[in-house]
């Protein structure tokens, strides 16, 4: 027995015991080491199940690696089998990539950070270097995984060769028209600030009202404000929308965000009269929300309402009651608190906003 032992103290590489030591300590710490790489806390104010569900499976993904490499070298030390070095080495070089990877963009996202509110809660916002600085980072780093890998099997004549370089380089040229559209675009809209994380954008040729949740190179993320859904559009095709971005309005020197209803009326109801029915329905709202409602941060303090006559139509006056908000997530929870006290006030007054027919007069 102490022979055997000996035998196998003998077969120690000084290296690969400290590749193992370093491993055995990421497997004990794996938990730890994982929560503190993930950024999901930082981006959002609230950590859901699907990115618990995530974060577990790294944790076991990491732990499995470390085992897989800790079976390797105690069949190398029992059979000598050497060649189990290259793949303990590999796997190493796998895990060390990964690490350093997360805690690179850990650090960019610190430093490139920027608060923002978002429905209520703040939290964290990619600045577009981060994903720039991290699309580059990934390429690097694969490359350079890549590299030692093949230099590790000694098969890096491959790439002194150049032929796989060049078959890199053909398969980016065909598959050109599927990813250089959509990285472009990514780029451009980033780069520009025409649209960030957390602003709430129209599409009026989609019928879409929502907030942008996440701009990548695949795709861009934007959740529903009416439904809350989710609803995925590829960067070129997002470029080619007509999209107006109502947060500019708050990014600006603009603390106020217009909205307004229209109405098509009978003529022979006065500007007067429907005044009347617009700001009882306002009034009547405001004294229904509490002071210290969440609903009281929808309007700012200084309420100023108006109605306009906008168009004069064959069958109906065109009218537009004017209003504003404090931020454009409120637009849709506004509209269903104000609405019913419209519904009320038109049957008091017996004015109705449904446009009028046209009398068919008999000859």
């Amino acid at each position: 027995m102490q022979e055997i032992f000996v035998k196998i103290l003998g077969q120690l590489n000084l290296f690969y015991v400290f590749i193992i030591i370093v491993n055995v300590f990421i497997f004990a710490f794996a938990k730890w080491i994982v929560n503190f790489l993930d950024t999901s806390s930082l981006e959002k104010k609230k950590i859901w199940e699907k990115e618990k569900e995530k974060i577990r499976k790294k944790i076991i993904f990491l732990r499995f690696i470390i085992t897989l490499m800790l079976g390797a070298y105690i069949v190398t030390l029992a059979f000598n089998a050497e060649f189990l070095n290259d793949i303990i080495l590999t796997l190493f070089i796998i895990i060390l990539a990964y690490l350093t990877n997360s805690w690179i963009f850990k650090r960019m996202l610190l430093f490139y950070w920027d608060e923002i509110e978002v429905s209520g809660h703040t939290y964290f916002r990619r600045d577009y270097k981060i994903d720039i600085f991290s699309l580059i980072v990934n390429f690097i780093t694969t490359l350079v995984v890549i590299f030692v890998i093949f230099k590790i099997f000694e098969i890096d004549w491959i790439l002194q060769s150049g032929g796989i370089i060049a078959w890199m380089l053909a398969f980016l040229w065909f598959t050109a028209s599927v990813w250089a559209p959509d990285l472009v675009s990514w780029i451009s809209i980033l780069h520009h600030d025409e649209v960030e994380v957390g602003n709430v954008v129209r599409i009026e040729e989609l019928n879409i009202l929502a907030w942008v949740k996440n701009l990548s190179l695949s795709e861009v993320k934007l959740i529903d404000l009416v439904c809350g859904y989710p609803i995925i559009i590829r960067p070129s095709k997002f470029r080619e929308l007509k999209v107006d971005n109502l947060s500019l309005w708050v990014a600006g020197k603009k603390s106020k965000i217009p909205q307004f209803v229209l109405a098509n009326i009978d003529y022979q109801h006065s500007l007067y009269e429907v005044e009347q029915v617009f700001f009882e329905a306002w009034e009547n709202m405001m004294k229904s929300i509490p002071t210290d409602s969440p609903e009281r941060k929808y309007f700012p303090e200084s309420l100023d309402v108006k109605v306009d006559i906008l168009e004069f139509w064959d069958n109906a006056v065109q009218y537009k009651f004017s209003y504003f908000l404090t931020s454009p997530f409120y637009i849709i929870k506004a509209k269903l608190l104000l609405n019913p006290y419209l519904q009320e006030s038109q049957k008091k007054y017996g004015i109705s906003f449904a446009t009028p027919q046209l009398v068919n007069v008999e000859k």
